[in-house]
Parts: C-alpha cells; structure tokens; sequence
C-alpha cells in the first residue's frame, strides 16, 4: 500500500542543496554556460560566419541534432522512471509523465522533420504549399503550431525554472517533500538552463532595435537547445530524487 510521506519522514530526508541529492554541477551549471561560450569562441576564431553558420544550417545541423539527441534522452529517461517507480505513482502523475513522453516525441520528431533531416526524402505536396520552409513538419505551417506552443512552454520554464527557485531561495524555503505536489516543481538544477532558455532570443531582439551586434543568429534554435535540455534535465532530477527515497525506504505516492 502507497503511503505519503510525512512531515515525520521528511525531516529524514535530503534537502534542497543538498550535493547528495541531485546530479553533479558540470551537467547543470558549467554545460548550460559552456555552450554559449563555445558558440562564440568559434565565431570569434572563424574569419567570417560560415562556421557558425554551419552549427545551424546544411547538413551537419550540429544545434538541432544535439536538440533532438537531448530529447531522445529525455524520452527515455520518462519511461525509465514509469517502469521503475510505475507500481507506487498515483495516477495523476502516471498521466503527467505519458504526456512528458508524447511532448519529447513530438518535439524531437518536428526538429528532425520526422527523419527528412536524415535520410532526405522528397517533401510531399501538402507541405511543399503550407510550409514555410518546406519542411515535413507541423510548426512551420502555422504559428499556432510554433510560437503558440513554444511561448506557452517558455513561460512555465520560466516560472517554475526560474521565478520559483529564486522565491525560495530569497525566502529560505527548504523543499518539502510532504507537499502534494513537490514531483511537480524543477529544483535548483534546473535554473541556469531556464535562465539561458528564457534569454536566449534577447540578442537577437536587441539587434533588431540597436545597432549593437551580438552574432547571435538562429537564436531560436539556441533557445531550443535550452528547452530540450531543461527537459532531460527536469526528468532526470525527478528519477534522482525518487530513487533517493526509494534507497531510504519511503513508500512514496505523490499524491
């Protein structure tokens, strides 16, 4: 039989900070900055943008293949947690993950183009007429299928990556394992990623309305770097954090 943990119990448990409790800091700090002190490390010791440029476009696609490698993980990482600790979620939570797996399908099939990326099919008629890249893919057909969605994920990124960490480290706020819905909140790890995933199309924009130039093409393409990272990231602080319980013999339902 589940049973919740208790204020009792959850004195025993770690805590938000703790080193023991989640992954190592190269993966969610030092990675996230990393990245974008490469990108201009290479634009900086290139002799035009062709370098950078080929991050993005062409074959290589480096960005997007990295984007979509990052959702695969995730993606595993989701039925990996289901299949572990499937026996003691409620169902609510059970519903959450299945939906986290369809996202990281749809998500990493759109960026490969559902495999044209790769093994370079012709483009059919429909999406030849309403793709504005002509692409086999949903999102360049309508911004109800791009920006829409993309804004919607961005925001929760922001406030639960960014805006709900912060308020509780300004407020002193240990992480309370006996809230019904703690599974449900991103952890520290996860702030340098939401932080880079919310700003990154902030050169570009600035570009746009100055004459100051940052080099920052294709930002929306970092930006979903970012989010699918977060993603990986998100899901693998939650195994970490339920296995950790599991080793201290909590019988645990979320809910």
């Amino acid at each position: 039989m589940n049973e919740r943990v208790t204020c009792r119990d959850s004195e025993q448990l770690p805590r938000e900070g703790d080193e023991r409790l989640e992954m190592h800091r190269f993966w969610w700090m030092y990675l996230p900055v990393l990245f974008f002190v490469l990108r201009y490390y290479v634009h900086l010791n290139s002799e035009n943008n062709a370098a950078l440029e080929s991050w993005f476009l062409g074959g290589r696609r480096l960005v997007e293949n990295i984007t979509v490698g990052l959702l695969v993980l995730a993606l595993f990482m989701t039925i990996y947690v289901m299949v572990r600790f499937g026996e003691s979620l409620h169902i609510v939570v059970k519903v959450f993950l299945l939906f986290y797996c369809l996202g990281c399908i749809y998500f990493a099939g759109e960026e490969a183009s559902w495999g044209q990326h790769w093994l370079g099919w012709e483009t059919g008629d429909y999406f030849l007429a309403a793709n504005d890249q002509q692409e086999t893919n949903f999102h360049n057909t309508s911004k109800w299928l791009d920006r829409v969605p993309k804004a919607i994920v961005s925001l929760f990124i922001f406030i639960g990556g960014v805006v709900v960490p912060l308020w509780s480290f300004c407020k002193k706020r240990a992480f309370n394992y006996d809230k019904l819905w703690w599974w449900l909140y991103p952890t520290w790890v996860c702030l340098p990623t939401a932080i880079f995933a919310s700003v990154a199309t902030w050169p570009s924009k600035i570009e746009r309305a100055t004459d100051v130039n940052f080099y920052f093409n294709q930002a929306q393409e970092v930006k979903e770097l970012y989010i699918a990272y977060f993603i990986l990231l998100f899901i693998t602080s939650l195994y970490i954090r339920l296995a950790r319980l599991r080793r201290q013999g909590v019988n645990f339902s979320p809910l």
